[in-house]
């Protein structure tokens, strides 16, 4: 077991046999793995919580590994990515780092030196200790949010737009990175709809003890988390 924090870890690789064997030796270290062999996939694969942390081949059929890192950067940017791939040319690695990878690495990849990217990385996905009691609590895998005013059930699409404020950069979100995580498969959510689901959490929110303007609506921009969360 690693001494570093447990991460939830999303393998993106179309090499069964090597997803598996990855899969596998990372949950002998800890952490929460789920794979699949698409980006595409990753869309259609329920999960409860979105990932901490992303390993994605370049070579992926469909959307390749850069145009799909770089989206999970727009929407996730806070969120972890170790780009895997055979093609080692410096362009290659430029690339990966500009559409926003924290690591390059070159296959074959050793365990232990993967291992070790991933342990380097889980300190700063997951910096605060659990130990500090905090005063909002949010379980992304048990669907709730804890407050001052007691505990509240939320959906999945909850959780994730919550989820998604609280890792996002100065815990903001525009519009469209809100309307991808309720509508995922493009089914044609109106923006009316969302607002909706944001007033749904707004509620939420205040009936765990949250002010009303915890949720802002940041006018031409989408909206702001007005209020300190801490993941479990």
């Amino acid at each position: 077991m690693t001494n570093s924090p447990s991460l939830h870890i999303l393998v993106v690789e179309d090499n069964d046999n090597l997803r598996e064997a990855t899969e596998d030796f990372l949950r002998s270290h800890g952490h929460q793995v789920s794979g699949v062999a698409s980006a595409e996939d990753v869309d259609d694969t329920p999960t409860r919580d979105l990932p901490d942390l992303y390993l994605i081949d370049v070579n992926l059929p469909g959307e390749n590994g850069f145009k799909f890192a770089q989206r999970v950067r727009q929407c996730q940017p806070l969120a972890g990515i170790i780009l895997l791939t055979a093609r080692g040319q410096l362009q290659d690695r430029l690339e990966g780092y500009n559409v926003g990878a924290d690591i390059y690495l070159i296959k074959p990849v050793d365990q232990s030196e993967l291992l070790a990217c991933i342990n380097n990385l889980a300190h700063r996905l997951k910096p605060i200790s659990l130990s500090r009691r905090a005063e909002y609590l949010l379980n992304s895998h048990g669907l709730m949010l804890k407050g001052p005013a007691g505990d509240i059930s939320l959906t999945h699409g909850e959780t994730q737009l919550l989820y998604a404020l609280i890792r996002s950069a100065g815990q903001k979100l525009e519009r469209w990175q809100a309307m991808q995580l309720v509508d995922n498969k493009d089914r044609g959510l109106l923006p009316a709809n969302l607002e909706m689901r944001i007033s749904s959490l707004r509620r939420k929110l205040v009936a765990c003890g949250a002010p009303s303007d915890s949720i802002l609506t940041l006018r031409g921009f989408g909206y702001g988390l007005n209020l300190q969360i801490q993941i479990n």
